[in-house]
This record gives C-alpha cells, sequence and structure tokens, in this order.
C-alpha cells in the first residue's frame, strides 16, 4: 500500500532527489537533516549523464542559474607519460560541469519539502509504522551517506571493499579560464584537479589510507609537485590548508527492508575515479522514491536487488581497471571509462 508518510533522512543528493520525487507521486515527505548548509565538498564535478535528472528532478532552471561552470573536458595521464585530451563538446548529452557545491546543494534542498534542521537520536519500530524521536512515520528512507546512519541504528553491517582517501585543498586558482579537468596516475595513487566558481582550484591526492597517514603537508607539496600536469596547473603561494575524506568502496550488506531502505552513498559508496557519486546520487533517490510510492513489497526488493548488482559489477570493474593502470594508453583510458575496452 502506498505510505501516507514518508520520513527521509539526509537531504544530500540523494535524499532531496527522493523527497522532490516523492512528491511528485503525491506524497508529502518529511525530511531531516542535522546540516543547515555544506560549505564545501570534495567532488565538485557533475557528469553530463546528470543532467538529464536535474531536468527530471525539475531543477534545471535553477541549476543553470546558480554560477557552475561548464568543462572543457578532460585531461588524463594515466600510466603512461602522454597526456590525452577527451573534450567535452564530443559529448552528445552537453555539458560536464564543476560545481559550486553549496549552491548545489542548496537549489536541491529548496525543491525537497519540508526540512528539519535536527540530530535524530533514535527510531523506533511499532507494527508497521516508524516512530522517529517523535514524528511518526509508514517508511523511511536512509540517506545519510556513509555514515548510513538508519541502517546502523537498526544493526545493518557496513563492509568497506577499499580504504582510499582523498587528500583535498581547495586552492586559489592561477588560470580560472583553463576549463578541462586533469587526472593524472602516480605512483602514491592519483592526483585530480578542476576549477570550482569563485576561482578557486580542487587539487586531491587519492591514495590508500595507511598510505596518507605518513603523507605531511609539506610531502604533499612535494609529490604535487612532482606531477607532470596537475603541479603546472596549480600555484602554492603559502602551505595548503588538506582536508582528509573517505573515497573508498563501501556498501551495506543490504540496503532495504521491512519499512525502510537506503539510497546514495547510505546504500553504497564509489569510488571517484569512477565518477558515478552524484550521478548515482540522483539516480538513486528517484528510482528509490518511485518504488516507495509504488507500495509494493516487490518493488522495493527489486530496487535492493538492482543496487547490490550494480555495486558488484562495480566492483568487478574498478578492480579490473587498476590493475590496468600500467599498461593503458591514454585513449584507451577513456575508452575503458565509457565502457569500450
Amino acid at each position: 500500500m502506498k505510505p501516507d508518510r514518508v520520513v527521509v533522512l539526509g537531504c544530500g543528493p540523494a535524499g532531496a532527489a527522493a523527497a522532490i520525487t516523492l512528491a511528485s507521486h503525491g506524497i508529502s515527505p518529511v525530511v531531516i537533516d542535522p546540516r543547515p548548509s555544506v560549505e564545501w565538498e570534495p567532488g565538485e564535478g557533475l557528469p553530463s549523464a546528470a543532467n538529464a535528472l536535474l531536468r527530471r528532478l525539475g531543477v534545471w532552471p535553477s541549476f543553470q542559474a546558480s554560477g557552475h561552470l561548464r568543462s572543457s573536458g578532460f585531461l588524463s595521464c594515466w600510466g603512461s607519460d602522454e597526456p590525452f585530451f577527451r573534450p567535452a563538446m564530443l559529448d552528445p548529452r552537453g555539458a560536464s560541469w564543476q560545481l559550486d557545491r553549496p549552491a548545489f546543494n542548496a537549489v536541491l534542498r529548496d525543491a525537497a519539502g519540508t526540512l528539519l534542521t535536527r540530530q535524530v537520536h533514535g527510531v523506533r519500530r511499532d507494527g508497521p509504522r516508524w516512530t522517529v524521536d517523535h514524528l511518526e512515520a509508514d517508511f523511511l528512507i536512509d540517506a545519510t551517506g556513509r555514515s548510513s546512519a538508519l541502517a546502523r541504528m537498526l544493526g545493518v553491517p557496513r563492509r568497506v571493499d577499499s580504504r582510499l582517501v582523498g587528500m583535498v585543498a581547495l586552492l586559489p586558482d592561477p588560470s580560472p579560464a583553463e576549463a578541462a579537468s586533469i587526472v593524472e596516475a602516480v605512483a602514491d595513487g592519483w592526483w585530480y584537479a578542476s576549477r570550482v566558481p569563485g576561482d578557486r582550484l580542487v587539487v586531491a591526492l587519492f591514495t590508500d589510507a595507511a598510505a596518507a597517514r605518513s603523507i605531511s603537508v609539506d610531502r604533499w607539496n612535494y609529490l604535487l609537485k612532482s606531477t607532470l600536469f596537475v603541479g603546472p596547473r596549480a600555484v602554492l603561494s603559502t602551505p595548503p590548508k588538506i582536508k582528509t575524506v573517505v573515497a573508498g568502496s563501501s556498501a551495506l550488506s543490504r540496503c532495504a527492508g521491512p519499512g525502510w531502505l537506503a539510497v546514495g552513498d547510505a546504500a553504497c559508496a564509489h569510488d571517484p575515479l569512477s565518477s558515478r557519486g552524484l550521478h548515482d546520487a540522483l539516480s538513486g533517490g528517484i528510482a528509490a522514491a518511485e518504488a516507495v510510492a509504488l507500495g509494493d513489497l516487490s518493488a522495493i526488493d527489486a530496487y535492493a536487488s538492482r543496487v547490490a548488482a550494480e555495486y558488484r559489477a562495480y566492483l568487478d570493474d574498478l578492480a579490473w581497471f587498476y590493475r590496468q593502470e600500467n599498461r593503458f594508453t591514454e585513449s584507451e583510458f577513456w575508452k575503458a571509462r565509457s565502457g569500450q575496452v
């Protein structure tokens, strides 16, 4: 039976997409998020495949008016010293974006409906109904990111498949007209650089968590200056403030159960090399909400099975891709990312 009240825990892209989609099906969700806003998050790119999702959610005009930058393409050096440039204009789905992430989140949060900014201290299930603190609901959606807070309260374990972290700095951009993003493989992992609005540059080293513990700011600077392409893109006038963020692959042992499901990173989180994070958050939020709106247990089961199958396939692809790091030519790099190799 179609639920009357759905509570969405978390209002990042996945939670907001779920809430917007529920409303389109005649369900008025209540969204609870402890964060009043997001000042900055790494992972500032949105692939062109997400453009259709933003249109579907009805936020495309607001998104376009939010000051995001168009990417001119992607420069990669993966397994060889010779760079390869893939121009964005060749993508039939339209522009990829270098995001003003707070503005992106604000557009989605504004469209998500009733938003309560507070912590959730506990959930309880009595028969078919949930109580979230003092709020009753028929169904709960966990959109709390990698913490998977609801699933953790319910005792659902989370498996960690890789311990990749990103050591990220937000720097002044010496060349704000340079619209290409860069990926460069190195012995310690791989580097990423991309401009974002406000004449800023995101620069990140992705490496194993154990290795990251021995990388000081000075060492990070040294490794950056040793790169062929990312280092020359960045100019360090003062020691950067580096934020270390979890970036590896992990997933819940099950992403749905009686009266609840998980979406986005709460269900499964991806390596940023896959460029799937924000796109999958939006598409997963839509798919989850549509399953909930059907009011059919088989739809929830189908959603959970699809998420699990896609995550297993992703792990196989990612493992294969990293094994190829030292043999790819640059054209093969991008063919592999698009599934052509």
